[in-house]
C-alpha cells in the first residue's frame, strides 16, 4: 500500500501547486484549515504538517508567523516545496515509516489533511501524531465525508473497477488507470465514530473547545470531515 500510495503522489507532484493557485480547485481547502489551524497554533506556536505535498498548507501558515515544518514520502512533492518562497522547513520521510523524526511535545499542532486515508496503519500514525505534540496540542485532521455524494460515486467506480475488467480499462484509457490507482490507494474510508474511537486509542481526544467533527459536505472542504483532537493533559484552548 505504501509503495502505491508514493507512486501517486510522486506523478501527482508535477502539476500539485496549480491546484492551490488562484482559482484552483484547492484554494478553497486550504483556506478553510488554515482558519481551523489558527485557531490552536496562532503566530510564534509550532506546527508540523505531516504529507504537505507540494508545501502550500505549510508556506501559507509559515507567512502568517506559525513556525511550520512539512514532511513527506514523496520527493517530487518536497522539491516543489522547497522552490516556494517561505520560511518553513522541509523534511523526507521513508515511505514506511514508523516514527516521526521529531522530539516528544515539539509542537503546538499537526496537521494531517488527507493522509489517514492512505496509511495502513492509522493507530499508528496518530499514535505518533500525539507523541509528538505538547499536552493541550492539537491535530488537525481530514478524512473522507462518506456522506456526500462523490463518496457515493468512488464506491461505485472503486466496485466496478475491480478485477480484470479495471485492468482491461485502465490499457484503454490512462486517466482512468490514474483514478483506479487513487481508489486503491484511498483505502482507510470510515465513518466518524470510528476516526473518533481510533483517535482515543492513539492518545487524542476531541478538542474541548471545538466540534469534534465539522462536517464539510460542500463549499471549501467539499467531501472532507475535519476532526480537530487534542492530546490530554493541556488546556484544550488555543495556544
Amino acid at each position: 500500500m505504501t509503495d502505491l500510495v508514493q507512486r501517486l503522489f510522486d506523478a501527482k507532484a508535477a502539476t500539485w501547486q496549480d491546484k492551490y493557485a488562484p482559482g484552483g480547485p484547492l484554494t478553497g481547502r486550504l483556506a478553510a484549515l488554515a482558519e481551523v489551524v489558527l485557531r490552536y497554533a496562532p503566530p510564534g506556536a509550532q506546527m508540523l504538517d505531516l504529507g504537505c505535498g507540494t508545501g502550500d498548507l505549510a508556506g501559507h501558515l509559515a507567512r502568517a508567523g506559525v513556525r511550520t515544518v512539512g514532511c513527506d514520502i514523496s520527493r517530487p512533492m518536497l522539491a516543489g516545496a522547497a522552490r516556494q518562497d517561505t520560511p518553513a522547513g522541509w523534511v523526507q520521510l521513508s515511505p514506511g515509516w514508523r516514527h516521526l523524526p521529531f522530539a516528544a511535545a515539539a509542537f503546538d499542532a499537526v496537521v494531517a489533511s488527507s493522509v489517514l486515508e492512505y496509511t495502513p496503519d492509522p493507530v499508528a500514525v496518530l499514535s505518533e501524531c500525539a507523541r509528538v505534540l505538547r499536552p493541550g496540542g492539537v491535530a488537525v485532521c481530514t478524512v473522507p465525508d462518506l456522506r456526500h455524494p462523490a463518496r457515493w460515486l468512488e464506491w461505485l467506480a472503486g466496485t466496478a473497477g475491480r478485477g480484470t475488467a479495471g485492468h482491461a480499462l485502465g490499457r484503454r484509457w490512462p486517466r482512468w488507470a490514474a483514478y483506479r490507482t487513487y481508489l486503491c490507494a484511498s483505502r482507510q474510508r470510515y465513518r466518524a465514530r470510528w476516526w473518533l474511537a481510533v483517535a482515543r486509542r492513539a492518545g487524542l481526544d476531541p478538542a474541548p473547545s471545538h466540534r469534534a467533527a465539522l462536517v464539510s459536505s460542500g463549499g471549501r472542504c467539499r467531501a472532507l470531515r475535519v476532526l480537530v483532537l487534542a492530546r490530554p493533559g493541556g488546556t484544550g484552548g488555543p495556544a
